[in-house]
């Protein structure tokens, strides 16, 4: 009968019965021999009832332990309805913009730099429906970041956007639990933890440009199948771009990988524990050998994640029409809102790096054909300079209106991009 009841119970999976259980089992280890008396197998079924429920009683989201760029959601749960007043936005015809450009920890830095240059920018407060906070920008050594909840307009962080293109949360902004009800503009947003609809998600700028006339190349009319330059990494943070399967794509023929390992990180890491830099002079050979410019005239451009799992390499491989190939693990890609990147960039986990290739080979033409023409378009319609990127994050602030603000209307066009 006592086996019976305990199944019921487990049937059930109720928060109360949960709580049941728990001050059952308070009772029986507090007063052995009174008025209650079970056999110790009955005391063990009822401890591994309480830790089969307990997970899922838990508020908290999930995340793998194991796995770099994993964590758990540390940020203020906030949404539109909830964190945001929209009667600041009410009365214009833009969707007006104020940041703190007079206060120095606060200058804005990369492709944002040209924001004073946008129609949709204010001096004004009085008349900005969003508030952009920059928080990148390098101080001096010893020298200390105010909390943006210092700011004269602050207001609990209502209407505030936190805009960060660091590779870690922490080296440039407040402890996330602290930001009150600002919103995030980031380039590092994870698939756990990020607030959808409410958080935006942006690229890291290019830092190499390819030659225009790469566009124009058709997927199978270039050089390479398959590329990547760049920096591979010896500690944990993006340490796959060292493993085995990832060198190993390199055949010296269509497919191209070439790394170093001089980078400041890496240089202190190797005078401290040499046997970390075995194989770094033999790669750096290989990547002496090649060009950025001669290695972007690929039908495929390979964008592994490094120290954060965004990368320079997206917008890099779309500006010479390559097609990215994305080798990252919960990452939330750019402007995802209206973006459809499933019919443009191909995407890999980690620990996937050794079907990469034959995955590729095995597409047919006319589907690399149709991903090249949709990466394109996006490119030249979202990406291609820095004021077609800040037009682009005011759509996607747009967007996250839902249409509930009439003088904001969005422009068809932008949402829909021809894939033929």
């Amino acid at each position: 009968m006592a086996l019976s009841v305990v199944k019921n119970l487990m049937a059930t999976g109720s928060r109360r019965v949960y709580k049941w259980m728990v001050a059952l089992l308070h009772i029986i280890s507090n007063n052995p021999g009174k008025v209650i008396a079970v056999m110790s197998t009955s005391l063990l079924l009822l401890q591994n009832m309480i830790r089969f429920f307990q997970p899922s009683m838990s508020v908290q989201p999930w995340y793998a332990t194991n796995k770099e760029w994993h964590g758990p959601a540390k940020f203020p749960l906030c949404t539109m309805d909830v964190c945001f007043n929209f009667s600041r936005c009410d009365h214009t015809k833009e969707l007006l913009v104020y940041h703190y450009n007079t206060i120095e920890p606060y200058w804005p830095a990369n492709y944002f730099h040209a924001l004073p240059s946008m129609p949709w920018y204010t001096t004004d407060p009085e008349k900005a429906c969003l508030f952009f906070v920059f928080s990148d920008k390098d101080l001096p050594k010893g020298s200390f970041r105010p909390h943006p909840n210092t700011l004269p307009y602050w207001n609990g962080g209502l209407n505030h956007v936190i805009v960060t293109l660091a590779d870690k949360w922490s080296l440039t902004n407040p402890p996330e639990g602290t930001i009150g009800k600002a919103s995030i503009l980031a380039s590092r947003l994870h698939e756990n933890s990020i607030r959808l609809g409410f958080d935006i998600p942006v690229p890291l700028p290019r830092l190499w440009h390819a030659p225009p006339e790469l566009q124009s190349l058709k997927p199978f009319d270039r050089k390479y199948f398959a590329t990547f330059k760049g920096t591979r990494y010896l500690n944990r943070a993006g340490a796959f771009r060292s493993n085995d399967a990832f060198l190993s794509m390199h055949n010296g023929k269509d497919v191209i990988v070439a790394t170093t390992c001089n980078q400041v990180t890496n240089n202190n890491l190797r005078k401290r524990f040499p046997k970390k830099g075995v194989g770094c002079d033999r790669d750096q050979i290989l990547f002496d050998k090649y060009t950025f410019e001669d290695l972007f005239n690929s039908t495929f451009g390979l964008a592994p994640g490094g120290r954060s799992p965004s990368t320079f390499r997206l917008l890099e491989i779309l500006g010479a029409g390559s097609i990215p190939v994305l080798i990252v693990d919960n990452y939330v890609k750019p402007f995802d809102n209206f973006i459809e990147w499933q019919h443009c960039l191909l995407q890999f986990p980690s620990s996937e790096i050794h079907r990469v290739l034959s995955t590729l080979r095995a597409l047919s033409k006319e589907e690399v054909e149709t991903r090249q023409r949709y990466c394109q378009a996006v490119f030249e319609m979202f990406l291609k300079d820095d004021v077609t990127l800040l037009n682009t994050v005011m759509l996607a602030f747009k967007a996250r209106f839902y249409g509930s603000l009439a003088n904001f209307p969005l422009n068809e066009t932008y949402l829909s991009i021809p894939s033929n």
